[in-house]
């Protein structure tokens, strides 16, 4: 059988048992704490009582130490001293010497300052009128890469037997064809202002000459500009 270790004739400090609705705490035992004011007052043991005469006066917590002396210094004339209203100017004071004679002469008489670069004459240089190597660098560079190009393009877009139905365009045949198509587009060009003012042509012959000279030169120049153009021509068999 469970015993508690309290004892049960000990009043009750408080019970919250059919206290629904409130909270104020009924019990014998919590009253009669409740007059003691001096228990439940604080925490911690009891204060002690305290003695008006004993209070904690001003700088009584303060560390008291020994100032040191301050070390005096001599004092050291810097600047003199400010003259005094009293104090008056020396006046009249003249000189003999006329300065802008004197500077004019000094310039006058003077050497002019020897410069230590001498002057390069660039006519005289080993170099002067060659080409720099570095340009021929440059220019087998880039036709190297022409040449990379050009077979890049013979290879992916003219095929692998591309060089037995294809053949590059020498330069001195570019050159004539443009020549030739020139010529041809100054004879066509010639034929065609004799119609080109005109605003009303009279005859149909008239209509199709003008016609067929203005294709034929759009023609020509469209072939010129394709040969004037940058890298090569292939010319199919």
């Amino acid at each position: 059988m469970y015993r508690s270790k309290y004892d049960h004739r000990t009043p009750l400090i408080g019970s919250t048992f059919c206290m629904h609705g409130t909270t104020a705490v009924d019990g014998k035992g919590f009253h009669s704490l409740k007059q003691n004011h001096a228990v439940i007052s604080s925490f911690g043991s009891r204060p002690q009582a305290v003695d008006p005469q004993n209070f904690l006066k001003k700088g009584a917590r303060q560390c008291r130490t020994s100032i040191p002396a301050v070390e005096q210094r001599n004092k050291q004339v810097l600047k003199p001293a400010v003259p005094s209203r009293k104090d008056k100017p020396i006046q009249g004071l003249k000189a003999s010497k006329n300065y802008i004679n004197c500077n004019a002469v000094e310039i006058i008489h003077s050497e002019p300052k020897k410069c230590g670069t001498t002057e390069v004459y660039f006519l005289a240089k080993e170099d002067y009128g060659k080409v720099p190597a570095y340009l021929a660098k440059v220019k087998a560079k880039i036709q190297n890469e022409k040449e990379l190009v050009n077979q890049f393009v013979q290879e992916q877009f003219l095929g692998p037997d591309a060089h037995q139905q294809h053949q590059v365009m020498d330069e001195a045949e570019r050159q004539g064809l443009i020549v030739m198509l020139k010529q041809r587009w100054g004879e066509v060009n010639t034929e065609y202002q004799k119609y080109c003012h005109k605003v009303i042509l009279d005859t149909p012959g008239e209509i199709k000459r003008k016609a067929s000279q203005e294709a034929e030169l759009e023609a020509l120049e469209r072939d010129i500009e394709l040969l004037s153009g940058a890298g090569c021509i292939h010319i199919q068999r």
